[in-house]
C-alpha cells in the first residue's frame, strides 16, 4: 500500500526509508547532543547510530511535547496535518538546528515565513531529494530543510548529484 506524504487529510503517519534517512544525515552531518521527536520506526535513529541521541515517539509512550530537553540538532520527519504548528514550535524552543524533511515548497506561506522571522529563525538550506517511490509521489519535491536561529545569511538550495532509489 502506498503513503502519500501528505498535509490536512493525508495520511500523517508516513514513515521515513533507513536509506533517505542516511542520505539526509549524510549531507548535513549533526553532531553533539541530537533529538529525534518523532521516532517511527527509527530511520533516523539508525542512521544516527554512535551519536548522542535522544528519541522520543507517542506511539511508545515517550511524548515530545512533555519533553525538557535541549539539544543541539533536531532532525525529524513529523505529522504535516493540524499539529505541524505545535511541533514547529517546540522544535524552536528545544534547539538552536532543525532538520526538517517536508516538501520544499512547505516554507513559502506567509505564516510560516512570519513565525520565523519573529522567532529570528531562518533556513539556511533547502535538500530536495528523490520521493521514495512507496510514499505515492505527488508531483511535489521533498527535501530536507535546515532551520537555524539567529540565521540571516542567505538561502541554499541542492539539488542531489546523483540519484539515489528510496524503495523502501
Amino acid at each position: 500500500m502506498k503513503k502519500r506524504m501528505a498535509a490536512g487529510k493525508g495520511n500523517q503517519d508516513v514513515q521515513t526509508p533507513d536509506a533517505l534517512a542516511s542520505y539526509i544525515v549524510n549531507h548535513f552531518k549533526p553532531s553533539g547532543k541530537i533529538c529525534e521527536p518523532c521516532k517511527g520506526h527509527g530511520a533516523f535513529v539508525k542512521a544516527l547510530k554512535g551519536k548522542d541521541v535522544t528519541w522520543y515517539e507517542i506511539k511508545e509512550g515517550r511524548d515530545f511535547f512533555e519533553a525538557k530537553g535541549y539539544w543541539d540538532w533536531i532532525i525529524t520527519n513529523p505529522p504535516w496535518g493540524k499539529t505541524f504548528p505545535r511541533f514547529l514550535n517546540k522544535f524552536m524552543q528545544s534547539s538552536d538546528n532543525i532538520i526538517i524533511l517536508n516538501w520544499a515548497s512547505s516554507w513559502w506561506t506567509k505564516r510560516r515565513l512570519k513565525l520565523l522571522k519573529d522567532n529570528r529563525w531562518g533556513i539556511v538550506e533547502i535538500f530536495v531529494v528523490p520521493t521514495p517511490r512507496l510514499w505515492n509521489p505527488s508531483g511535489f519535491a521533498v527535501a530536507a530543510t535546515w532551520l537555524k536561529r539567529g540565521w540571516d545569511g542567505g538561502l541554499k538550495i541542492t539539488l542531489p548529484t546523483r540519484n539515489p532509489k528510496f524503495e523502501e
